[in-house]
């Protein structure tokens, strides 16, 4: 949490105030030591920032040292820091910020949680931090989550109607309504996808000049909120309606096409117009969501008659994907040595690439907090099991940037929890030179973020982001995976 509330803080800089401004100058400052330096000149910059605290005058210069120190992985440092500025700043954000994370977050029920945010603003009452709203909504919006999971609609609703910040609030409304439709609460559900979708919508369709980093950021909740809530309109049949809704939407923001497409197919459909419904999924079809197959084989057949031709047609198709996939992947080639590195597995067993020498390996580098990640194991389990029987091809997923202290502990959950057959090592061993894990040594700067690696430990392909997109997955790894068994042709 401490990470995520120092990235947005970070995007919204620009936006927020000169105090903000001269927090995000000076971090920047350091920007190319935390992401390039040495070991030593971390540990040179990190001495330096220590003995510079006793003349700091104001409490945001305590708090852009303690984001500095994180980022160069200084731990005991940042904790001294800490100490001190709560000693000075009792009543500070500072002191606040450490009972977030430690007392709030760490709560294991609802009532826990309910009784740490009474105290929290008991003791560090909103009005007096104005400026920072968004540290409430952070814990407004879990909180809300804990109760709907628990079944608590009306307290899930309660907390979700303090959070302040209108342009972040769909952060808290849709994983919140979402799970009430899991419980069958579509009564309760269905006003706070509405509004989330209705926030969105407003900030997308500002005039441009008026987009802001806020407006960005709140518009990317678009297609997820737009489609939860008219797959709700779908499945009260309410067709026209849920029609009128995507296809406004697809006039403000063509480029969510793909998150509608389903909905959209579905009112389509519910309103006789068959035809842009076949349309539709062909599209889909053609980028690779083959479970859409016997909706299309049926709505062909409907359309021309009978289903002759249907199987060239559907070749057709499948072709399409695989050269589109082939011509992708070529954005995607590289030639340079993957950097060693011997770490351990769940079971406490060193694995090494140099072991594998001889195989084509799959590096996929996620961590437990990172939605995309997860979101494309699905169809990494699905491309891994699909070379089960190919000796020659390993798949390491290498768990790195976590944060949490029991973060070992965590990953065996998440695995055990999602029964995924993965090999996955803890990418937690630092170069002893530059202080660096092995995300940093094979260039990463956001994940997910995959390695093709050939037989020869040369890393042929990088590619980063996800999809849920299963059968998309699956044919991308096999194309990648076939094409770096292949001698290298420079």
């Amino acid at each position: 949490m401490k990470v995520k509330a120092l990235t947005l803080a970070l995007l919204l800089a620009a936006t927020a105030g000169y105090a903000q401004q001269q927090t995000a100058n000076r971090y920047e400052q350091y920007l190319p030591i935390i992401e390039k330096g040495t070991l030593a000149q971390k540990d040179s910059l990190a001495k330096a920032l220590l003995a510079e605290v006793k003349g700091y005058k104001t409490e945001a210069d305590y708090r852009t040292t303690i984001n500095i120190l994180r980022s160069l992985d200084k731990e005991n440092e940042m904790v001294t820091v800490e100490n001190i500025a709560k000693k000075k700043y009792p009543k500070g954000a500072i002191t606040r910020d450490v009972f977030i994370t430690d007392v709030f977050y760490n709560a294991g029920t609802s009532t826990e949680k309910e009784k740490a945010y009474s105290e929290l603003i008991k003791k560090w009452p909103v009005k007096n931090f104005s400026e920072e709203p968004l540290t409430y909504d952070y814990v407004l919006a879990n909180l809300a989550q804990s109760f709907a999971n628990d079944g608590n609609a009306p307290k899930a609703v309660h907390y979700l109607g303090e959070m302040k910040e209108r342009f972040w609030r769909g952060n808290g409304y849709i994983p919140v309504g979402q799970i009430l439709l899991k419980a069958s609460d579509t009564t309760t559900a269905a006003p706070l996808l509405k509004t989330a979708m209705d926030d969105s919508y407003y900030y997308l369709t500002l005039p441009e000049e008026q987009k802001d980093n806020k407006a960005r950021f709140a518009s990317m909740g678009y297609a997820s909120s737009m489609s939860a809530y008219v797959n709700i309109l779908v499945a009260q049949k309410k067709y026209a309606e849920a029609l009128e809704y995507i296809e406004n939407a697809l006039k403000a923001a063509p480029e969510q096409a793909d998150g509608l497409a389903m909905v959209y197919y579905k009112s389509l459909m519910g309103t006789g117009r068959k035809l842009e419904a076949y349309n539709i999924l062909t599209k889909l079809y053609a980028k690779g969501q083959f479970a859409v197959e016997n909706d299309l084989k049926r709505l062909y057949t409907e359309l021309n008659g009978s289903v002759q031709g249907y199987e060239q047609f559907n070749a057709s198709l499948k072709a399409e994907l695989t050269q589109n996939i082939r011509d992708h992947i070529k954005e995607m080639a590289t030639f340079r040595p993957a950097p060693n590195f011997e770490l351990l597995n769940l079971k406490g067993e060193k694995v090494s690439l140099a072991s594998l020498k001889g195989k084509v390996v799959v590096l996929d580098f996620w961590a437990t907090w990172c939605q995309p990640c997860v979101r494309s194991f699905p169809g990494m389990k699905a491309a891994q099991e699909s070379y089960a029987n190919d000796k020659d091809v390993q798949f390491l997923f290498m768990n790195t940037w976590e944060r949490d202290k029991n973060y070992k502990e965590n990953v065996v959950s998440f695995i055990t929890k999602n029964n995924y057959p993965f090999e996955v090592l803890y990418d937690d061993q630092k170069d002893p030179q530059t202080g660096k894990v092995m995300a940093a040594q094979y260039g990463v700067n956001g994940i997910p973020a995959k390695f093709i690696i050939d037989k020869e430990g040369n890393i042929r392909y990088f590619l980063t982001g996800s999809t849920s997109n299963v059968d998309y997955i699956k044919l991308e790894m096999k194309e990648l995976i076939e094409a770096a068994k292949k001698p290298y042709k420079g």
